[in-house]
């Protein structure tokens, strides 16, 4: 039934039953953490017909040694498990898995995905990041990462960034489930490698919060512009939406959009100036002199 969400462990599944009235929404989850994080989502999931498959990253199995894993290793390990879904599949990602999904939906062979769904994702090497101030001072831990060591970080910084909308008893019980980074997978998250925009064709979804403190929705939001995706900010929300309070809202509206997945119904809702980067130079790209002409950055200019 798919009321009941399956599980590919380590990505290791192929079988499933073809009983999704709609499609089939495959969840994956960012570094460190689980298929757990996605528990308090599934119930409104089938609510909208969709059946549901959460997939256990490579590396982060309970108990799993592999050090080896890459993003690149990551990206070959969903394909593949992806492809095995019959039917309509909206795949998500969330933080790390969020760039991950983007590199795969970018495949030529995936390009029958019924959508793209980034959830707080990790933005692709081409949109600027530089660390906060409250960031660097949470790296500390994440040193012997560069040795090779997987590492999981304390419970203070995981509160301080990716769980500080949760409340703390939450939180603490999810740090306990949390698993060490493989660390070849963190140090390329720091590179973050560039993915093309043009060679993903699905209608993409960027669901972000406010307070995230690990990705800025004020970078994420670029992707609204490097994919021409719909992007929607929740302002009570963090970087940990499935556990944290108010975050049924944000699963209801993504349930909604699978089912029925849409593409930005304007031309533009708001203008960036050339200093941010990324969502100005490829707007600017794609739609030419009328598309700037049209923006409010370009509004403003020529009221100047």
């Amino acid at each position: 039934m798919f009321g009941t969400p399956i599980s590919l462990g380590p990505l290791n599944g192929t079988d499933f039953p073809c009983d999704a009235p709609v499609a089939t929404l495959v969840l994956t989850h960012g570094i460190g953490l689980g298929e757990w994080m996605f528990e308090p989502w599934i119930e409104t999931f089938n609510a909208w017909k969709l059946r549901v498959v959460t997939l256990t990253a490579p590396g982060h199995a309970p108990g799993a040694t592999d050090t080896t894993v890459t993003l690149a290793k990551y990206a070959d390990a969903l394909a593949a498990a992806v492809a095995a879904v019959p039917g309509p599949v909206v795949l998500l990602g969330h933080s790390m898995s969020g760039l991950v999904v983007q590199m795969v939906a970018a495949r030529p062979e995936l390009q029958g995905l019924r959508g793209v769904v980034l959830l707080c994702p990790t933005p692709p090497g081409q949109v600027r990041m530089i660390p906060d101030r409250a960031q660097l001072a949470h790296l500390g831990p994440m040193v012997p990462i560069a040795a090779g060591r997987a590492v999981k970080p304390p419970l203070r910084s995981y509160q301080a960034l990716g769980m500080n909308r949760m409340p703390a008893d939450v939180a603490a019980r999810a740090w306990e489930q949390c698993v060490p980074w493989p660390p070849r997978l963190a140090m390329e998250l720091l590179r973050r490698p560039s993915v093309d925009p043009t060679a993903i064709t699905q209608p993409v979804l960027v669901a972000i919060g406010l307070h995230d403190k690990v990705f800025p929705w004020q970078k994420t939001r670029l992707l609204g512009d490097v994919y021409e995706a719909v992007v929607w900010r929740y302002d009570d929300l963090g970087h940990m939406p499935t556990m944290e309070p108010g975050g049924l809202r944000m699963a209801r509206d993504i349930a909604r959009w699978c089912v029925e997945p849409s593409r930005p119904q304007v031309i533009e809702s708001e203008g960036f100036g050339p200093s941010e980067g990324v969502g100005h130079l490829l707007r600017r790209a794609r739609r030419g002199a009328l598309m700037k002409k049209r923006s409010a950055y370009g509004q403003k200019k020529a009221a100047r």
